[in-house]
Formats: structure tokens, C-alpha cells, sequence
């Protein structure tokens, strides 16, 4: 059966998807694999990445990361990215990784961030999208299926003194579009701004006009639209070695802001992690992408969450009832203190590291 070959392979030391990792040591064991025949039985767990600390720093992508994809897609079993990055398209972020990590990965196993807000594309007519660079995440929007997108750039291309601080280019603001003269219907904040003050200027002045039409306010400074946070995370990990701010942070200032101002609390909705929202969207991807792969039957009982972020990935892992593992090469530092919602299962080195504490965790329910 193939948890007794892995069992096997394991206590040897013989897996070649880790050879000379340091993690395991190396030497040949063709022929090893979870599903080996049409006898063997499905593996009924997977795995969710983080991306951002976990498979890559910044641009550079971490070693035992790559090892660590590998060794899943050779033994077939199901894996999905979840990241509370975005900004791009899933196409353009796939195409990137699958490069970076050598290794193919389709758009049916990635999600970020705004991914859900797909389901969204019915709800609005007229939307404001927010962040990401220049008007890249506009199109996002309009990939996804919304009809009218606007953004700060065209806004302040029509009036340039809503905010004359801002630090568009003139060829920027040469790709502006025209507004219609639609009122706003939502918000969508997509990606970490790229200007904080011209688009909180924004985002509060349609959040308190009237009926979502620009320029106007509403007497009682009532929220006037929904707005919507694509991730929470406050912070992030990239090339520098200490955490950076991230849209989590945006979203603070924008509601001390409209509070400051109206003197209400602003209602928002916000999804990525750790928020059941996008647990169980990636749950359902994760189920679907097993079938449709590896042609897998059966319920999926177990999700190993692999993180770097204690308050993102293993909050939201945790509350969904997923194993999570928190690894060293991101966010979190020994050292850290830890909230209870925010232990881990275990707490590992890196991301090969994490899969292998996983295939033990199976061999002994086995």
C-alpha cells in the first residue's frame, strides 16, 4: 500500500524528492510514490501554502520550499497556494511562481486575496478598486467579470485638486480613463495602496456622499457604500529582516480616519486570512482540484496549513479546523509570544520541513 512504501522510503532516508536537502540524506529510491497503482488508495489530506515568507522572500525563492512542492506533485498529492497577496492577475502570479519555484502550477490551485471577490461581479455595478500598481488590479476587475471600474487615477485625473498631494506621473495620469457619471455601488480594496493619502481621501469622501456620487456628502455622514478589504495581515515579509506594513494597516488608518471624521465606526467586510470566507472558498478549490487532477473520490479529511504569519495563516488554519505548522522563514521569530488562537500544531524550521512532519503525522493515523 502506499503508506507502507512511503513508511519505508521514510525511515531510510530514501525519498528523492528531498535528496540532499540536509533535511533527509541523499540516495536513490525509484520507484516510490503514493500512488503507485489504480490499487492504491487516495491520500485524503492536502496541503495550503503561504506564499510570502514561506516559498519565497521577496523576489528570491527559498530552496526548501521548491523541494517541498516538488515532493507533493511527484507523490501526487493535492496542494493548494493561499496567500493574502494579490495585485495581479492569477495568469501573471502563476506564471511568475512556476518559474521561480520550477514547477508548473495552474490557476485552479492558486488563490489570493481577491480571488473571492468574484463571487462579488453580480452584487455591483460601479465599483472603486483599490491598490496594486498603477491601474494593473482595474484589470483584475474586469478579468473577474465587474463591468465599471474606476480608481484614483482617473479620479484625480478629472480633478486633480481632490488631493493635490498625489504622486501620479504624468504618464499616469495620461492613462486615466473617463468617469461616468454612475454613483459608486462598493469599494473594493484589492491590494496594498501605493498612495495611502490620495486613496483614503477618496475612499472617506465616497463613503459619506450621497448615495455613492462623487463630490457630494450626505448631511449626517452616514456610510453611504460597502467597502471591502481584500487581506487583514498588518504585517509582511519581504527582503528586508524586519516585518513591513501591509494592507491590515491600511485599513486601520482608514477607519480612524472615518471615525475621527463622522464619529461612527465604519462597517467593512474583509476576507483573506484569516477569515472563514476564504478557509472555505480553498477548501472547495482544494476539493475540486483533487478530483480534477488525480481524479480523487472520497472526503478530504485532513489540511495541513503551512505559514509564516501566526495572526493570518495559523489563526485562520486553526478556526477552520486545519493542522496548521508555523515555519521560521517569514513573519514569525523564536521569540514571538503567541496568543492561543495562534499556536501552531508545531513550529518548524521551513517548508520542507513542515511536509515532513505532515507524512509522519499520516503514517501514524495510519
Amino acid at each position: 500500500m502506499i503508506y507502507t512504501a512511503f513508511r519505508t522510503a521514510y525511515l531510510q532516508r530514501r525519498l528523492p524528492c528531498v535528496a540532499g536537502s540536509g533535511v533527509l540524506s541523499a540516495a536513490k529510491a525509484a520507484g516510490t510514490r503514493f500512488m503507485t497503482t489504480e490499487t492504491d488508495v487516495a491520500p485524503n489530506f492536502a496541503f495550503a501554502f503561504d506564499i510570502d515568507g514561506v516559498l519565497v522572500r521577496g523576489a528570491k525563492p527559498l530552496a526548501e520550499g521548491k523541494k517541498a512542492l516538488k515532493c507533493l506533485q511527484e507523490h501526487k498529492i493535492p496542494w493548494v497556494l493561499l496567500t493574502n497577496g494579490g495585485g495581479k492577475s492569477e495568469v501573471a502570479r502563476v506564471t511568475d511562481l512556476s518559474e521561480k519555484l520550477e514547477i508548473d502550477i495552474s490557476t485552479r490551485q492558486f488563490i489570493q486575496s481577491h480571488t473571492p471577490f468574484r463571487r462579488l461581479v453580480d452584487n455591483y455595478s460601479k465599483v472603486l478598486v483599490v491598490g496594486g500598481d498603477a491601474d494593473t488590479c482595474r484589470y483584475v476587475a474586469e478579468e473577474y467579470g465587474f463591468k465599471n471600474c474606476a480608481m484614483s487615477l482617473d479620479i484625480i485625473a478629472a480633478q486633480r485638486s481632490i488631493w493635490p498631494f498625489h504622486r501620479f506621473s504624468t504618464e499616469d495620469l495620461q492613462q486615466a480613463r473617463a468617469l461616468s457619471e454612475d454613483a459608486f455601488d462598493a469599494i473594493l480594496v484589492f491590494n496594498d495602496s501605493r498612495d495611502w493619502g490620495c486613496d483614503t481621501q477618496v475612499i472617506v469622501d465616497l463613503l459619506t456622499s450621497e448615495g455613492g456620487k462623487l463630490g457630494t456628502k450626505n448631511s449626517n455622514l452616514e456610510q453611504a457604500l460597502p467597502i471591502y478589504f481584500s487581506n487583514n495581515d498588518l504585517l509582511w515579509a519581504n527582503e528586508y529582516h524586519l516585518p513591513r506594513f501591509g494592507q491590515g494597516a491600511f485599513r486601520t488608518c482608514v477607519e480612524k480616519l472615518f471615525k475621527d471624521y463622522t464619529g461612527r465606526d465604519l462597517q467593512s467586510t474583509i476576507i483573506g486570512k484569516p477569515y472563514l470566507f476564504t478557509y472555505e472558498y480553498a477548501h472547495g478549490v482544494l476539493n475540486d482540484w483533487r478530483q480534477e487532477k488525480f481524479g480523487y473520490e472520497g472526503k478530504l479529511q485532513r489540511v495541513y496549513m503551512i505559514g509564516d504569519n501566526p495572526a493570518s495563516d495559523i489563526v485562520g488554519g486553526n478556526g477552520y479546523g486545519w493542522y496548521s505548522i508555523l515555519v521560521r522563514t517569514g513573519v514569525f521569530k523564536d521569540g514571538d509570544q503567541l496568543h492561543a488562537a495562534a499556536k501552531p500544531k508545531v513550529i518548524v524550521d521551513n517548508a520542507l520541513e513542515a511536509v515532513m512532519h505532515a507524512i509522519q503525522n499520516e503514517i501514524k493515523l495510519k
